[in-house]
C-alpha cells in the first residue's frame, strides 16, 4: 500500500475502505507544498491521467497533470464482460464512485470533471462541445446492447440537476434513472438531505447506499405512462340541439373536439351553424366566440341573432324585444374582429380565441369561413403541410382549453351535374387538403336540394357512440325565423 496515514485517515473519515482505494491504485504524493491523494484514471489497465486532492488545505482543491486524457474514472469496468447484465452507475465524483463500488456495485464509473455549471451549458455543448467528448470515446461500450439501464448518481444540487439532464439526453432518457438521497443524519449547512453517495455512505453505511440505489426511479419521459400516472381527464361535456332531435343522433357538440362544416357557397352553412349553436347557447347558458370574416357583427350578426332570439323577423320586433335580444347577445356572444390594418392570420386568431375563452368564458368557437383568414405558410411549406399544421394547432387549443372549435370551410370548387344542379361536395373537396376529413372529430356538409329542402349530412364522426354517427337529415329553412326545421331522415 502506497498511501500515507494522512490519506488513510482522509478516506476513513468518509467511510471509504482504504483497501478498495489501494486496489483502484489510489496513492499519496507530495505536491504543491503539501500532501495529496492521487486518483489514477486507467484505460485498458494503463494510467492515462491523474487527479490530485490536496489534504492539507481546508478547501481541498483538485488539480491534475497537464496533457492527461479526459476519461471516466474506473472506465475499465465497462470492458468486463462478466458485469454486462448489471446496471451502469455514473456518479458525479470519484469518491461517490468508490462508495458505490464498496457497496457491491462493480459496474460504476465517474464523470471526469464533475458537473457543468448550468450557466455554462448550451445545446452546442451537448452536440459538439468538449465537456462530454469523453462519452464519444467509449460510445461502443455504452450502446444499448451493452448497457440497458443507467443510474445517474448526480449530486443533489443545481449542478447535479444539470448533469442529470445532460447525461439523460446524451445517453437516452428511456434507459436512465435518477436518485433521491435520504435525509442527512448530521447537519451539513442548510441541507436536509445527503448530497451524494459518499455522504450516504458516511451516514448510513453500505446498506444505505444499496437502498438508495435500489430506489432509483426512471427519468420521466413525456408520452409513456402507467395508467396510475396519467392525470384524470375532465368530465366529458356534450351538448346537442334540442330543436333537432333527428340530427342529435348524428351531431353532438363535445368540448375539446374539432369540427368542420362545408358545402356549396350560399347553401346555408353559416345559417345552419348559427341556428344550432344559438340553440345550444340559449338552453345551456353557454357563450360562443364568433370569428366571422364575411359578416359585420353590428349589422349582419345582430340582425340574425335578434331574429333567432325573437323567432321572427327583426322588423316585427318591438323596442323592448330588441333590448331583451341585445341583452342576450351581449351575455352569450363574443365577436373577434380584426382592425382594418391588421392581418387576421392564424397567430392572430389563436390570440383572440384565447382572450375569448379566458376573459369571456366562451365554450364554443366558430371560425367562418376558413378561406378568409390570411394564411401565412412557413418557408418551404406546402399548402397541405400548412393546413395540417393549422388543424393540429386548433385541435390542441380545443383540448387544452376544453372548448369546441368549429370551422366553416368552402370546397375547392362547386360542380354541377348534367341537370345543372350542384353536386353535394365531400370533406375531401375542401380547399387545402384531405386533412379536413382525416383530422376532424366531426365533419358535416350542408347541401341545398332545392328552394325548400336542405340536406344536413354528417360524413365523419370519430366517436359514434359519443358524438353521433354518420347520417343525413332533410330540413327546411325558415328564413324569417333564422331556423332550420327537420322534415325527415334522408338516405
Amino acid at each position: 500500500m502506497t498511501m500515507t496515514s494522512r490519506t488513510i485517515e482522509f478516506l476513513s473519515a468518509r467511510a471509504l475502505d482504504p483497501e478498495l482505494a489501494d486496489r483502484l491504485g489510489v496513492e499519496s504524493v507530495s505536491r504543491d507544498g503539501g500532501e495529496c491523494l492521487v486518483l489514477p484514471f486507467k484505460r485498458n489497465g494503463e494510467t492515462v491521467r491523474r487527479k490530485y486532492r490536496q489534504l492539507d488545505r481546508a478547501e481541498g482543491r483538485w488539480t491534475q497533470d497537464k496533457g492527461g486524457m479526459r476519461i471516466a474514472f474506473n472506465e475499465d469496468c465497462l470492458r468486463d464482460a462478466s458485469l454486462i447484465t448489471l446496471p451502469l452507475i455514473i456518479t458525479e465524483g470519484e469518491l461517490d464512485c468508490m462508495a458505490a463500488l464498496q457497496s457491491g456495485f462493480a459496474r460504476t464509473i465517474s464523470v471526469p470533471d464533475g458537473a457543468p455549471p448550468p450557466g455554462e451549458r448550451s445545446v452546442q455543448d451537448l452536440e459538439s462541445g468538449t465537456k462530454y467528448a469523453w462519452l464519444q470515446d467509449i460510445a461502443a461500450l455504452l450502446n444499448k446492447d451493452q448497457v440497458s439501464e443507467i443510474i445517474i448518481a448526480a449530486d443533489g444540487d443545481e449542478n447535479g440537476a444539470a448533469l442529470l439532464q445532460d447525461l439523460s439526453v446524451l445517453l437516452g432518457r428511456a434507459r436512465c434513472k435518477f436518485l433521491t438521497y435520504p435525509k442527512a443524519r448530521k447537519p451539513r449547512g442548510d441541507r436536509e438531505r445527503c448530497k451524494d453517495l459518499n455522504e450516504v455512505l458516511e451516514d448510513y453505511g453500505q446498506k444505505g447506499v444499496v437502498e438508495t440505489l435500489s430506489r432509483a426511479q426512471w427519468v420521466r419521459v413525456d408520452g409513456v405512462y402507467r395508467m396510475s400516472e396519467l392525470p384524470p381527464l375532465p368530465p366529458m361535456v356534450i351538448y346537442e340541439s334540442e330543436d333537432h332531435r333527428l340530427l342529435a343522433e348524428n351531431f353532438k357538440v363535445r368540448l375539446g373536439d374539432f369540427s368542420v362544416i362545408t358545402g356549396t357557397p350560399g347553401f346555408g352553412k353559416t345559417s345552419f351553424i348559427s341556428d344550432v349553436m344559438c340553440g345550444i347557447s340559449f338552453r345551456n347558458d353557454v357563450k360562443i366566440g364568433w370569428a366571422s370574416f364575411e359578416q359585420s357583427p353590428q349589422r349582419d350578426h345582430r340582425r340574425s341573432l335578434r331574429s333567432w332570439w325573437f323567432d321572427g323577423r327583426e322588423i316585427d320586433m318591438m323596442p323592448e324585444d330588441r333590448r331583451a335580444a341585445d341583452t342576450w347577445i351581449d351575455k352569450a356572444h363574443v365577436f373577434m374582429v380584426p382592425n382594418e390594418d391588421q392581418d387576421a392570420d392564424l397567430d392572430w386568431l389563436l390570440s383572440m380565441m384565447e382572450i375569448a375563452v379566458v376573459r369571456h368564458g366562451c365554450k364554443i368557437i366558430v371560425i367562418d369561413p376558413w378561406n378568409e383568414i390570411e394564411h401565412a405558410y412557413s418557408r418551404d411549406e406546402t399548402e397541405t403541410q400548412y393546413i395540417g399544421r393549422a388543424i393540429r394547432t386548433l385541435k390542441r387549443f380545443a383540448k387544452a382549453f376544453q372548448v369546441h372549435v368549429c370551422v366553416v370551410a368552402h370546397p375547392t370548387k362547386s360542380v354541377k351535374n348534367a341537370e345543372g344542379k350542384y353536386v353535394m361536395p365531400t370533406l375531401y373537396d375542401i380547399a387545402g387538403s384531405a386533412n379536413w376529413y382525416n383530422k376532424a372529430d366531426l365533419g358535416l356538409i350542408v347541401h341545398r336540394e332545392n328552394e325548400d329542402h336542405t340536406l344536413i349530412k354528417v360524413q365523419k364522426s370519430r366517436y359514434h357512440d359519443i358524438i353521433g354517427k354518420p347520417g343525413t337529415v332533410r330540413m327546411s329553412y325558415a328564413k324569417d325565423r333564422r331556423r332550420f326545421v327537420e322534415i325527415e331522415r334522408a338516405t
